[in-house]
């Protein structure tokens, strides 16, 4: 049995017929794509790429065709899947065959087990003193260098300790310095935009428009100033974080990036 309630397509819909416009009039005001108001107006948001996009879409096609925005809002949270629970799945803890005897398979092991030796210290031994009696021969039979002793009996500079060289440790490992500097990476979804970034010291990198699916990367050592003619399709990411769509549909938004992130000027 079919319900009652108003879907969110054909809310969307009666609110486009009823200010007299067509999808192609609403695209243009909007600078969304007709495929993508069709789909919503068929209850469908996969081409919107996301929940976040879909929002900023019905509130903008809810200004241009002169609609409140919010019953419309609470149409697209209602048509939201909500998330299943988690399957909770027991486990049984494996238990010991009947009639199975831990001894047996013990005494197997501790068969299988090496068998520990006792090392030979006498032999050890007996070999290192007749090292140490070879080396003392052999120091004898040199005798003293001259080059090692000079006149005063002080020791010569070659005779001094040797510089030792230093290690670090196994567990020491050099710390990753910060990131410093703005990042920036600039991206249009569903709509086409005008853009202005420029650096630090004023020096414009990108000048112009760009299209639904188009993205560009910026960076600078201090910030970097962000100008965008149509906010609702352009999509900002300042130090890896996702600020989502710039603003509403046709408005003009400034922005700084920076290390410690972005905001509005």
């Amino acid at each position: 049995m079919p319900s009652d309630e108003p879907t969110l397509g054909a809310a969307l819909r009666a609110a486009r017929e009823a200010a007299g416009k067509t999808v192609e009039q609403v695209s243009e005001s909007t600078r969304i794509r007709g495929t993508l108001i069709r789909d919503l107006e068929a209850d469908s948001f996969a081409s919107s790429m996301g929940a976040v996009y879909a929002r900023g879409h019905v509130k903008a096609i809810a200004a241009a065709v002169g609609a409140d925005a919010a019953p419309l809002l609470a149409l697209f949270d209602a048509a939201q899947e909500p998330e299943e629970p988690p399957t909770i799945v027991e486990v049984a803890s494996a238990t010991a065959p009947k009639g199975f005897d831990g001894s047996a398979f013990a005494a197997s092991a501790s068969a299988l087990r090496p068998e520990r030796r006792t090392p030979r210290w006498g032999s050890a031994l007996a070999v290192a003193a007749g090292v140490l009696v070879v080396l003392v021969v052999i120091g004898y039979a040199r005798g003293p260098k001259p080059a090692q002793t000079a006149l005063s009996g002080s020791p010569t500079p070659s005779s001094a300790p040797a510089s030792v060289l230093h290690t670090p440790a196994a567990d020491s490992v050099a710390s990753k310095p910060a990131v410093t500097g703005a990042q920036l990476r600039l991206r249009v979804i569903g709509g086409t935009s005008w853009v202005s970034v420029s650096d630090a010291n004023g020096k414009t990198l990108f000048e112009g428009t760009l299209s639904d699916g188009q993205f560009k990367d910026f960076s600078d050592p201090l910030r970097l100033k962000v100008v965008v003619g149509n906010a609702l399709p352009v999509n900002l990411n300042c130090g890896g974080k996702d600020s989502g769509p710039a603003g509403g549909a046709g408005k003009v938004k400034r922005f700084l990036c920076t290390a410690a992130g972005l905001k509005p000027f």
